[in-house]
C-alpha cells in the first residue's frame, strides 16, 4: 500500500514532534501507515511545495505488523520497482551474523574433509553461481557419480557467465580455474575420510554442499538482492582465508570502507584496482557509493556496470573477483585478467577515465620499491588530481636504499603526498607486517613548501580473539575512525597521533619520526609495568 500526504507550503512539511497530524505533511502520512500497516506493507510520502525548487519528499517504510517505521528520506519521488526493493530488503530475515555463523560452519564441514582453503574458495564460487542456472538448480540432486555432477556444475558455470555477457576470454579463465575440480579426489572419489570420524565415507560432499547452499542461502536471494550473496561469498573467502600459507589474506573490510572515506568518494567517481584480489576494495568502494546513490536504480546501474575498474593476474584470485562481483548482481565489471604494467591493459584503464586509485600491493621481502613501482603506475593510469590510496610495508616509506629512494623521487617530482598513516602493527593478523596508508594525488608535483599530514594510527580498537581473529569487540573503530579524519581532513597536529611536515625523498615518510610524544596518558600503573616488564627482562637474562 502507498499512502501520500501533500501540504502547500514547505513550512507544514513535518512538526518537531510527528503528531500535528490535522497541519503537517509527515504527520499525517505516519498516521496513516500506522493503521494501514496492521494489513499491508505501507509506504508511506510526505510532500510539500508546489514547485520543483521548493518541494520538500520524505519517504518512509511501515512493514506489515511492525510496530515502528523506516525513515527513508529520499528527496525524489521513488519509482515503483525502487519501493518493491526497499519492501524486499527490509523484509529479509537473513542477518549479517547468520552469513558470519554460515561461513565458518561450512569451512568446518570442508575442513574434516582436509578440502584445502584455497580450493574452499573456488568451490562455493563455482557452486554459487551454477545455482543460478534454472537447468541445474532442477537436475543436480539426480546424477549418479560426483564425475557427472562436476561436469554438470561446470556447464551450468559456463552458461552462466555466459548470460552475464563475461566475454569468452575471461569465461575461459575462470572455467579453467573451476575445471580443477576433476583431478581432486576429495571430490570425484566415490569414498571419502572423514577426520572427525575416522571412517571412509560414501563421497557426497559435493551434492550435500550444494544442497546445504540451496536451502539455507538461496530461498533469501532473489534478482533484487544480490548483496546478500555477495555478502555470504565475501565471508566465506575471508574465513577460508584467513590462513597466511593460503595467499589469500584480504585486506580488512574496515579499512577497505576507510579509504573510501579517506579518498572522499563520491558517486561520479571511477575507483581502480590495480591488483584486486578478492575485489575487496572494489567492494568497499560500490557499496559506499550505493549508498550515496539512494534508492536511485539508475544511478546504481551505472555504478556497478562501468565505474569499478580491476586488474588482476592470478588466475584463482581473478575468479574470486569475478564472482565477488557478480554475486552483488553486476555481471560487466571492468575486472582484467592481467599484469597491470602491460601497456595494453593500461590504456584500457586509462580509456575509463579513474578517478581514485585503491590498492594493497604484493608484499615480499624486500620489495618496497616494487610496492612503491604499483602506486607510481596506479597514478599514471589517474585522471590529473585523482587520489591513490593505497596500503603498504613501512618499509616503503622508511627504507633508505637507493631503489626505494629513487622511486620516492620520482613520485614527488610528479605527485603530490598528500598523507602518511601508521597503521597498528597487528592489522594483518595471522601475518606479522608493520603497514602504512600512503594518500597521493595523481599529476600535480609536490611542491617544496608543501607540508605532508602524518598520522601516527596505531590504534584502531580491535582486539585479536581466539578463532575470530582481530574483532571491533568493545565497538569502538567508528569513533575512532572519525577523529582520525577529522585530523586528517583538518591538517591537524595532536600529540601522539599527528603532524604535518615538509619532506624530501631522503626523509622517513611516518610520524613517528616528527611527532611530539603525548606524555597527558602516561599514568603510576604504566611506569610499575616498565618497571616490571625490565626486571624480568633482566631475571630471564641471568643478570639478577
Amino acid at each position: 500500500m502507498i499512502v501520500i500526504e501533500c501540504k502547500k507550503d514547505t513550512f507544514h512539511h513535518e512538526s518537531k514532534d510527528r503528531k500535528q497530524y490535522k497541519d503537517y505533511a509527515v504527520d499525517g502520512v505516519l498516521l496513516y501507515a500506522s493503521f494501514l500497516q496492521k494489513q499491508y506493507n505501507t509506504t508511506a510520502i510526505a510532500v510539500s511545495g508546489t514547485n520543483d525548487k521548493d518541494k520538500k519528499i520524505s519517504t518512509f517504510l511501515w512493514l506489515k505488523e511492525h510496530y515502528t517505521y523506516k525513515d527513508i528520506q529520499d528527496k525524489i519521488f521513488l519509482k515503483s520497482i525502487e519501493i518493491e526493493n526497499i519492501i524486499k530488503e527490509q523484509s529479509k530475515p537473513f542477518a549479517e551474523e547468520e552469513l558470519v555463523a554460515k561461513a565458518i560452519e561450512y569451512n568446518s564441514f570442508l575442513h574434516n574433509y582436509s578440502i584445502p582453503e584455497v580450493e574452499r574458495c573456488t568451490l562455493i564460487s563455482a557452486i554459487l553461481i551454477a545455482l543460478q542456472n534454472e537447468p541445474f538448480l532442477q537436475s543436480y540432486k539426480y546424477y549418479k557419480s560426483n564425475k557427472e555432477l562436476i561436469d554438470a556444475l561446470l556447464l551450468a558455470c559456463e552458461s552462466v557467465l555466459k548470460e552475464k555477457n563475461l566475454d569468452i576470454e575471461k569465461r575461459q579463465v575462470i572455467i579453467s580455474e573451476y575445471s580443477k575440480f576433476k583431478n581432486n579426489n576429495d571430490f570425484n572419489s566415490d569414498t571419502i575420510y572423514n577426520k572427525k570420524t575416522k571412517n571412509d565415507e560414501v563421497n557426497t560432499i559435493l551434492r550435500d554442499f550444494i544442497i546445504s547452499i540451496n536451502q539455507d542461502i538461496l530461498p533469501h536471494i532473489n534478482e533484487s538482492e544480490f548483496d546478500v550473496l555477495g555478502k555470504f561469498y565475501t565471508q566465506f573467502i575471508r574465513y577460508a582465508g584467513s590462513d597466511k600459507k593460503t595467499g589469500l589474506v584480504l585486506t580488512p573490510t574496515h579499512i577497505t570502507d576507510f579509504f573510501c572515506d579517506i579518498a572522499e568518494l563520491n558517486i561520479d567517481d571511477i575507483v581502480f584496482d590495480p591488483c584486486c584480489g578478492t575485489a575487496g576494495f572494489l567492494v568497499s568502494a560500490m557499496n559506499y557509493m550505493l549508498k550515496k546513490a539512494g534508492n536511485d536504480t539508475e544511478r546504481q546501474l551505472k555504478i556497478k556496470s562501468s565505474q569499478l575498474v580491476g586488474i588482476e593476474k592470478r588466475a584463482d584470485m581473478f575468479s574470486h573477483a569475478c564472482s565477488n562481483m557478480m554475486m552483488r548482481g553486476d555481471g560487466k565489471s571492468h575486472i582484467l585478467y592481467g599484469n597491470c604494467f602491460d601497456e595494453k591493459n593500461k590504456n584500457i584503464i586509462k580509456s575509463s577515465k579513474p578517478t581514485k586509485g585503491f590498492l594493497n600491493p604484493p608484499y615480499q621481502d624486500g620489495n618496497a620499491d616494487e610496492q612503491l613501482e604499483f602506486i607510481e603506475n596506479t597514478l599514471e593510469c589517474l585522471t590529473k588530481d585523482g587520489i591513490c590510496v593505497a596500503i603498504c610495508q613501512m618499509s616503503t616509506v622508511v627504507s633508505d636504499d637507493k631503489k626505494v629512494v629513487e622511486v620516492r623521487k620520482r613520485l614527488l617530482e610528479k605527485h603530490t603526498l598528500e598523507a602518511v598513516f601508521s597503521m597498528p602493527n597487528d592489522l594483518f593478523h595471522p601475518v606479522g607486517v608493520n603497514t602504512c596508508i600512503i594518500v597521493i594525488k595523481a599529476h600535480s608535483p609536490h611542491q617544496t613548501n608543501k607540508k605532508t599530514f602524518f598520522g601516527y594510527f596505531k590504534d584502531d580498537g580491535f582486539i585479536k580473539q581466539k578463532n575470530n581473529g582481530r574483532i571491533d569487540k568493545n565497538k569502538k573503530w567508528n569513533e575512532i575512525k572519525e577523529k582520525w579524519l577529522s585530523s586528517y581532513i583538518n591538517k591537524e597536529s595532536i600529540a601522539g597521533m599527528s603532524v604535518t611536515k615538509e619532506i624530501t625523498a631522503e626523509d622517513e615518510w611516518c610520524a613517528e619520526a616528527y611527532m611530539e610524544t603525548d606524555y597527558s596518558t602516561l599514568t603510576e600503573e604504566d611506569f610499575v609495568k616498565v618497571i616490571r616488564d625490565f626486571v624480568a627482562f633482566k631475571v630471564s637474562n641471568n643478570e639478577i
